[in-house]
């Protein structure tokens, strides 16, 4: 089962004008690429040198992908692709590259990591 931290933090609430303790998860430390594939390294009894050879290659297949216009799907984590914002034309003429505003990553969970995500417990930080 996971576990997940909240501490509390004063902060002011515009809303309500006034000063509130706000509860909010506990961010860990970020788990880095070399650590990661040393843990899928031990958990899988691949060499670690051909884990980290199969991460870069993904890493450069997930990246062709996406800035090509396509969603990858990660399996159990989900999908990552493109996402725009853009403004609309009267006709199909008007159509051009110029309407797009911006472009972002977007990350969609599949069904497995928001089941998942719904059983976290939550416990406060003392």
């Amino acid at each position: 089962m996971s576990k997940i931290k909240v501490k509390g933090k004063m902060q002011r609430v515009a809303v309500m004008n006034s000063n509130r303790v706000v509860g909010r998860a506990v961010r860990y430390s970020t788990v880095k690429g070399d650590q990661l594939v040393s843990y899928a390294s031990q958990s899988s009894h691949i060499p670690e040198s051909t884990l980290r050879a199969c991460t870069l290659a993904m890493r450069e297949a997930i990246s062709y992908f996406v800035l090509n216009g396509h969603h990858v799907n990660l399996g159990k984590f989900g999908y990552l692709g493109v996402h725009s914002k853009q403004l609309s034309a009267v006709d199909y003429e008007q159509v051009n590259a110029s309407l797009v505003k911006s472009m972002t990553i977007g990350y969609t969970p599949s069904v497995e990591i928001k089941q998942a995500l719904a059983s976290v417990k939550f416990e406060t930080e003392v």
